[in-house]
């Protein structure tokens, strides 16, 4: 029976205790109603404390307004709470760019997290969770549309039982053949949303049109097939993650919107490893949903090979940032705080005239630019440390030559060592107070800084034996 199977879930994968409070989705269909029976009918042996949440997207006229009816008649028949939120969804997705689907699923994901959230401030910590109804033919279209996309083993897992802890689906071993059946064995004659009857969407073209044409021409059972294929995919997804856990404090170090990921440790990853890496960290810092495989791969042969500066866009505002040896993950905001320091600034950044004057009028200051031969540095004093000499290399000057502020992952090779440095460690081994690092302008090419303004030049750049043009810089300040 359909029940057994659902309790039998519950049990298998932990989704409920006894005495839970359960939020339940309850939209006026069949899924949802078998759901609310039976855990109505489980309530009295587990003393399950149900809350109904009905959403009315303002979307169907006279019939959203009738599945609503339906739905509180339902949950009076059960002696269940209901709640109804309404909102216009069309007008929402508009207003944020979204298609009414996606923000159809935004607004009833975040009514049930707010009901959850009043039961946790009245009851204190109680065992709370938020019951929706995906069944075995949901899980069935969502892999055969995941491999459509060119999912990975992740994606081929499927919906899971649980997710974040707090939203279970108890049918998702349960065929939508079943409930059905269920619902008409119970005499609760659920709804029908005619928007699913309508091949609008792709998922609808996939149970509509695809999955008939696969079991009538390929396999009468390939919505069990499916369903195996997901949970073998589960099980490698599950023992990949623990290889990510287990080297996953050794890399990283998260903050509330911000990750830091070593890049030298990171390099010596599998790819497997790296990439569920890089999704969990995207989760945890709050990018739930939207990543693509082939953004995983992007983000992850990035921090392999990338340069420093480089950058890729996530979803929703999150980016990732290399520097020079370690990358960030964040929201864009975050990142620019990094740039600003915690203190609000003038930023500048200024393309060097290689012809003679650069003015910096956020610091009331210019950069004159001179050419000389060897020869005629025989009267250049050294002492000054805003009057400097470089190589006029044709390498240097065939890069484009910015004096900016200074930007994360800037690095240098300071005058007289082997090997490079980050511009932040100059600051702190300097001992320059953190107000003060923000506006002292650097000479760069890209990332790498070939002088720090008054302090050091870079060893790449300095003037040899052989030199033949020489490059004098001086950098004015007001008198």
């Amino acid at each position: 029976m359909l029940e057994k199977t659902v309790l039998e879930t519950i049990e298998k994968r932990a989704l409920l205790e006894k005495g839970a409070h359960v939020v339940l989705g309850v939209s006026g269909g069949p899924d949802s109603v078998c759901l609310l029976s039976v855990l109505s009918e489980l309530s009295n042996s587990w003393n399950l404390k149900l809350h109904a949440v009905h959403i009315h997207h303002g979307l169907r006229g006279e019939e959203a307004d009738a599945d609503q009816r339906y739905t509180q008649d339902l949950c009076r028949r059960f002696s269940v709470p209901c709640r109804v939120f309404s909102y216009d969804v069309k007008k929402l997705a508009k207003e944020q760019g979204l298609t009414t689907e996606e923000m159809g699923r935004l607004l009833r994901y975040e009514a049930f997290e707010t009901v959850r959230q009043e039961l946790l401030s009245e009851f204190g910590p109680i065992c709370s969770r938020i019951a929706v109804a995906q069944n075995q033919n949901d899980q069935a279209e969502t892999i055969l549309m995941r491999i459509l996309r060119g999912t990975g083993v992740d994606g081929l897992a499927g919906i899971e039982y649980i997710r974040e802890g707090t939203i279970i689906r108890p049918l998702l071993d349960v065929s939508r053949k079943k409930i059905e059946e269920y619902c008409v064995r119970k005499e609760l004659f659920p709804r029908t949303d005619s928007t699913n009857l309508a091949p609008d969407y792709t998922r609808n073209k996939i149970r509509l049109d695809l999955i008939p044409y696969l079991q009538r021409e390929y396999n009468e059972n390939i919505i069990e097939g499916l369903c195996r294929l997901a949970k073998s995919a589960a099980e490698d997804k599950a023992f990949i993650y623990e290889a990510v856990d287990g080297v996953a404090k050794s890399i990283l170090s998260q903050e509330v919107e911000t990750a830091i990921i070593e890049r030298t440790p990171y390099c010596e990853l599998s790819v497997a490893v790296g990439k569920r890496l890089l999704l969990k960290t995207l989760k945890g810092l709050g990018l739930q949903q939207d990543v693509i495989a082939l953004q995983l791969e992007r983000a992850d042969l990035m921090i392999r090979k990338g340069a420093t500066g480089d950058r890729m866009d996530f979803p929703h505002g999150f980016e990732l940032l290399i520097s020079y040896d370690s990358a960030r993950l964040g929201t864009k905001k975050e990142h620019l705080k990094e740039l600003q320091g915690e203190n609000e600034r003038e930023e500048f950044c200024y393309l060097l005239n290689p012809a003679g004057i650069t003015d910096i009028p956020e610091l009331n200051a210019r950069l004159a630019l001179k050419i000389v031969s060897l020869a005629d540095l025989e009267n250049f004093s050294p002492d000054d440390p805003y009057r400097i000499t470089l190589s006029a290399s044709a390498e240097l000057w065939q890069t484009p030559i910015y004096l900016r502020s200074r930007q994360p992952g800037d690095y240098m090779k300071p005058l007289g060592m082997q090997g490079t440095k980050k511009i932040q460690d100059l600051f702190v081994d300097e001992k320059i107070p953190a107000e003060k690092r923000a506006q002292i302008p650097l000479l760069c090419t890209g990332q790498e800084v070939i002088w720090i303004v008054g302090r050091k030049i870079s060893e790449n750049y300095k003037v040899k034996k052989d030199t033949e043009k020489v490059v004098i810089l001086e950098f004015i300040l007001p008198a």
